[in-house]
């Protein structure tokens, strides 16, 4: 994990009294400073040097990876090959010929994808520009993630099968957890550990792979809370361990020069020590909830040895024996990697060898560790046996892995009790201890659980002290399975009797239940467990049933959500259940609310036959296959879709027309892959649903927006799947959207310009505060933060000050604001 700080889009914006054509300068792509530092380290050879600095200096290429648990992955993989490689290739615009895609060498299964093509061609080529619009579509939907290279290397090399209990424990945003749930697959478990601020982006990221296996929690990675299991037959109730553990942590990021340049300006000495302990916490906190015999992977995008070698010897050193490191040298074979070291060079800010801690003067020797220097053990250590993967080995970013076994409890040797005895006791113990900053690993496990240690203050407890709490999320409740609405719609649709009706949850308890989530049973035992409060659970389990409130009358009022359809499908009875020809699905993607009399007569009549609401539509590509002519069916009706596994979708059966209940992402990423146009459905505007037609339709249409807001991140998505909503309440939104604009209108522009400034005023007031939360919460190093809220406070100002002197007529300033500020210096809703 990088610095994992979002650089917004604000560099483009002059400043007060510059030229507003004039563009900020290129980025110098040289630091003497870094380049004297690793040459130092020897972390190339001589001869290679030359190649590796001048491949820092080129932009990263895009590399994808397609979802290798979805049932269609092949059928993406083939497209990519089929259809869009040949379609690419010798491609020329300008004389500039683009690089058609090609698979990762040590990828498995030709499922991870090298993608470098100059943006001039994105943009003038036709050809390319339709590539990249297949990503986006299949990426909205989970069936590809946008994943660098190296980033993939952890997950592969955790080993991970499918009775696996897994740990990420650095998640967020979620491409290593996601490709960590394709590896456990559906039917098992997982859990990772966010932070709160940046674990929304990790249910965004993660809820399209439609895993009922995963636990989003909110917690600081090195003091993740234990969970103890129910007592086995001898009566022992031990702490809840891990098969596998992912320590992707924060760092320096100086791996990531090809794809953040801003790192060659700001690159020094001291940026890797910063989070030197915090790494070590972590790791430790990681393997202390490892089980024995369980791997975990440490892994930085740093190049700097006191990040990656230093931080591994110091945890072998610790652990006493009871942890190795892993030869990987015979995994992922075609992956091309260097050794690690065994010996680095400590340097001070100033850029001057230190050769030991006690040459420090006091007054800096607090800034150092003494895990920062190699041990004197490290030739013992096989410290070989780390990844080290330089950019110009295969056109990748910089990155760092070491992988561990471990042998035994983390704590001191023990060997007066029997076996048995002393491993319930370590256990016990093991999980209790702590890892503070003076944390040391004495002689007996007894020293190391009662050390007193000061606990360091995590970003909670700071938000909290300041008066910001992270938001409280809403517990989980278990549905019994003779509970109402789930007796309700498992008569409506006919589930299996064998279907665990008891893994039903919700988010909160009441009369009406809105959404109803399916968590596996492995999960459902976690959340279960008496010790369940202490972990902060974001989010967990897939969104099987959405109740879906109408002013027209249906049968059952609970709708099966796309989320769960692959899910539910092989549960639900064949009676609501409908095969359908390619010219159906075209028709319901082409048109928001098609009549059912626009169906086959066939379809006409089993429609007709079925009470108001929500069923499933099938399409079987192979049901439609002309052998002698394997084409035909998309060339009788001029498409070009490459679509050959089976497709499940929700629709919602009105009296007269039917609804398709699949959001914009997942309607045009099936559009694009049928080779078709996709309609969006009616949008409200102000005043009500646009256009007399469709406000007719939406009355008929039997869909509801009365969606729960108990998460905001998906009420979008709800929405788009509700956009047959009953007018009535329709208006209800408007007449407050209405509401809350006239009050924004009658607040002046002084006015604004005077709530920014006092906010402005807050942002200096605690900037010291900030910068700190910024290194931990996001990995960015304290030396950077204090500038980059000055920018924001600098970037701020001016725009107040263009606000103030347009007073409202800011047209003529345009240039300078960005769509925020305009929107709220302009009288205008928001």
């Amino acid at each position: 994990m990088g610095r994992g700080f979002s650089r917004r889009k604000h560099n483009a914006l002059p400043r007060k009294g510059r030229d507003e054509n004039t563009a900020y300068t290129e980025v110098v792509k040289e630091n003497a400073q870094m380049e004297a530092y690793y040459k130092a380290q020897k972390i190339v050879s001589e001869e290679e040097w030359p190649v590796f600095w001048e491949h820092l200096k080129v932009t990263l290429p895009t590399t994808f990876r397609i979802t290798g648990t979805r049932s269609h992955a092949a059928e993406i993989r083939e497209t990519v090959k089929n259809a869009f490689v040949p379609l690419l290739s010798k491609v020329a615009v300008d004389d500039v010929v683009g690089e058609p895609p090609r698979p990762l060498p040590w990828y498995p299964d030709e499922l991870g994808w090298h993608f470098a093509v100059p943006r001039m061609l994105l943009k003038k080529s036709p050809e390319f520009a339709k590539f990249h619009q297949f990503l986006v579509a299949e990426t909205e939907v989970g069936n590809i993630s946008r994943q660098e290279a190296v980033s993939m290397i952890p997950p592969l090399l955790l080993d991970i099968q499918p009775q696996h209990w897994v740990m990420d424990m650095c998640a967020a945003p979620g491409s290593k957890t996601a490709q960590i749930i394709e590896l456990v697959h559906s039917n098992e478990q997982y859990k990772v550990v966010p932070d709160y601020r940046r674990s929304h982006m990790l249910i965004h990221q993660t809820k399209r792979l439609q895993s009922p296996c995963l636990i989003v929690t909110n917690h600081d990675a090195s003091m993740m809370p234990s969970l103890k299991l129910a007592p086995n037959k001898s009566g022992e109730s031990l702490p809840f361990k891990f098969d596998r553990v992912l320590a992707d942590v924060p760092c320096s990021g100086d791996g990531t020069l090809r794809k953040n340049p801003l790192v060659w300006r700001s690159w020094a000495h001291g940026g890797a020590m910063g989070l030197h302990q915090t790494q070590i916490n972590i790791l430790q906190r990681g393997v202390q909830m490892l089980k024995v015999g369980g791997r975990i992977v440490y892994s930085t995008c740093s190049l700097n040895p006191m990040e990656n070698e230093a931080i591994v010897a110091e945890m072998l050193n610790r652990a006493n024996g009871s942890l190795e490191l892993v030869d990987v040298s015979n995994e992922l074979p075609e992956l091309k990697r260097h050794p690690g070291l065994s010996d680095w060079k400590v340097f001070s800010k100033d850029g001057q060898v230190i050769d030991k801690m006690e040459d420090l003067s006091k007054d800096i020797k607090g800034r150092f560790h003494p895990s920062m220097w190699p041990p004197k053990n490290a030739g013992e250590l096989r410290l070989e046996r780390c990844l080290r993967i330089y950019p110009h080995l295969q056109d990748t970013g910089g990155f760092f892995v070491a992988v561990f076994k471990k042998t035994g409890p983390f704590v001191a040797s023990d060997t007066t009790r029997s076996t048995s005895e002393t491993t319930v006791a370590a256990e016990e113990k093991e999980d209790t201890a702590t890892t503070g900053d003076k944390h040391k690993l004495t002689s007996t496990a007894e020293d190391e659980v009662s050390e007193p240690v000061k606990r360091p203050r995590t970003a909670t407890s700071r938000s909290e002290r300041y008066g910001a709490p992270a938001p409280k999320e809403e517990p989980f409740f278990f549905l019994d399975g003779k509970n109402a609405d789930v007796d309700f719609f498992s008569g409506f649709y006919g589930l299996d009797e064998n279907f665990p009706k008891d893994q039903f949850l919700v988010r909160s308890e009441g009369e009406k239940n809105k959404t109803i989530y399916f968590v596996s049973e492995a999960v459902k035992s976690i959340l279960k467990s008496d010790d369940i409060h202490r972990l902060k659970v974001v989010n967990t389990g897939v969104r099987t049933f959405i109740r879906q409130d109408s002013n027209t009358p249906a049968s059952c009022n609970f709708r099966i959500h796309s989320e769960g359809i692959a899910m539910m499908r092989q549960f639900v009875s064949d009676a609501r259940v409908m095969t359908v020809q390619l010219k159906e699905v075209v028709t319901l993607l082409q048109s928001p609310y098609p009549k059912v009399s626009e169906f086959s007569e066939a379809i006409q009549e089993r429609l007709t036959a079925l009470p108001t609401g929500c069923c499933i539509f099938e399409f079987d590509p192979v049901l439609e296959e002309n052998k002698d002519q394997p084409n035909a069916r998309w060339e009788g009706q001029g498409l070009t879709g490459f679509v050959k596994s089976k497709l499940v979708f929700p629709v919602w059966k009105a009296q007269v027309s039917i609804n398709m209940l699949l959001n914009k992402q997942e309607r045009r990423s099936l559009a694009m892959r049928l080779g078709v146009d996709c309609v969006d459905t009616p949008h409200v505007v102000e005043g009500g649903v646009k256009g007399t037609a469709a406000k007719k339709v939406a009355e008929e249409a039997a869909g509801s927006a009365d969606v729960s807001a108990e998460d905001s991140s998906m009420v979008e998505d709800e929405a788009d799947e509700s956009e047959g909503a009953a007018v009535d309440q329709v208006q209800v939104a408007v007449e407050r959207a209405a509401k809350a604009q006239k009050a924004w209108k009658k607040i002046s522009v002084k006015e604004r310009v005077e709530m920014g400034r006092r906010f402005l005023e807050a942002l200096g007031s605690r900037k010291d505060e900030l910068a700190k939360e910024l290194t931990m919460q996001m990995g960015r190093p304290i030396r950077y933060t204090p500038g980059e809220i000055k920018g924001t406070q600098d970037r701020g100002k001016y725009m107040l000050d263009v606000a103030e002197e347009a007073l409202g007529d800011v047209e003529i300033h345009e240039a300078g604001l960005d769509g925020k500020f305009k929107r709220f210096i302009r009288k205008e809703p928001v």
